[in-house]
């Protein structure tokens, strides 16, 4: 930030693609990986245009394993929100309906426009929108993928909507043509090109939807036998650069998480991860956790569903 204030020419090569391709491709060891929070004190509304019921939001941010170390990011007002995914150093988060990213290197926020659809107007139990992010590395684009989606009690019928807004001056959301409905469970995530989620239909509840960036076509795949999409103790991440399914039913009973990970062609590898017999006191409460991701040295991240104290993060 400080150099792009030296001249014009020095500010134009900071900001320019070329320059921000490069940055991810060289390792800096004195820039620590940092841990970002997001607090939300908000019920989420239906609304796609704006929300009716504002509260408060704030993002922390940390940059060591201290709790004492958190710092509030006071750059933007209302800061913060729900579904937060990092994607090459860009947070893709959103208020009630709305999508938004943010920059932290840069301190950059932007909303995009609410999607154009009139799906909400049907009388169905369940209505879900989601945004998963994407970037194609041939074409060296930046897409959203919005998935609106409406179901009955039990999941009987499910209606869904799919667009894509690619990140660029003048960008708006496109429809794209998918006839298999379903329902997002899971956050997204894009590997190698393509986005990946976790999904339910109509008759299976275990189904992973992919999304090729560059050709825009949804396809799906069975996911491993043990899995329900719609298990609490279910996570979905990406492990070793591939998709992953997690399962810690048992982590409280035995200390023992079921790990799958998708070698391609629909076959799955399992693997178990084992929390160790020191750390047991950890879970023995009965408290619910959710798997977040992984570290930058492929360990799983488990993190308490409530906030409470004291609250720990696994890995």
């Amino acid at each position: 930030m400080r150099f792009k204030c030296i001249s014009k020419l020095w500010s134009s090569l900071i900001r320019c693609r070329y320059f921000s391709n490069r940055y991810h491709t060289v390792a800096s060891p004195l820039r620590p990986p940092r841990l970002y929070m997001s607090l939300v004190y908000h019920l989420v509304c239906n609304s796609m245009e704006v929300c009716h019921n504002p509260r408060k939001s704030v993002l922390l941010s940390s940059s060591s394993s201290s709790a004492e170390s958190f710092e509030q990011d006071l750059t933007i007002a209302g800061m913060g929100g729900r579904n937060m995914v990092v994607l090459r150093g860009l947070i893709l988060y959103n208020v009630c309906r709305k999508a938004c990213i943010y920059n932290p290197t840069t301190t950059q926020s932007v909303t995009l426009p609410a999607v154009k659809s009139n799906i909400f107007a049907h009388e169905y139990y369940n209505k879900t929108v989601l945004y998963f992010s994407g970037y194609d590395p041939v074409l060296d684009q930046y897409k959203v993928v919005c998935t609106v989606a409406v179901s009955s009690k039990k999941v009987k019928r499910i209606t869904s909507e799919h667009w894509v807004f690619v990140l660029e001056p003048g960008g708006s959301w496109k429809r794209i043509e998918f006839d298999q409905p379903h329902l997002p469970t899971r956050l997204g995530l894009c590997i190698k090109g393509v986005i990946y989620y976790l999904a339910s239909t109509c008759k299976r509840r275990d189904i992973i939807v992919s999304f090729d960036v560059r050709s825009e076509e949804f396809s799906m795949i069975q996911g491993p036998p043990v899995v329900s999409a719609y298990g609490e103790s279910v996570g979905f991440i990406e492990y070793g650069g591939k998709p992953a399914v997690v399962d810690h039913t048992i982590l409280v009973q035995t200390g023992l998480v079921d790990l799958w990970v998708l070698e391609g062609a629909g076959k799955w590898l399992r693997k178990s991860l084992v929390l160790q017999p020191r750390q047991m006191h950890l879970v023995d409460n009965n408290i619910e956790f959710t798997v977040e991701g992984t570290t930058q040295n492929g360990e799983v991240i488990l993190a308490p569903e409530p906030l409470i104290s004291p609250y720990y993060i696994l890995y």
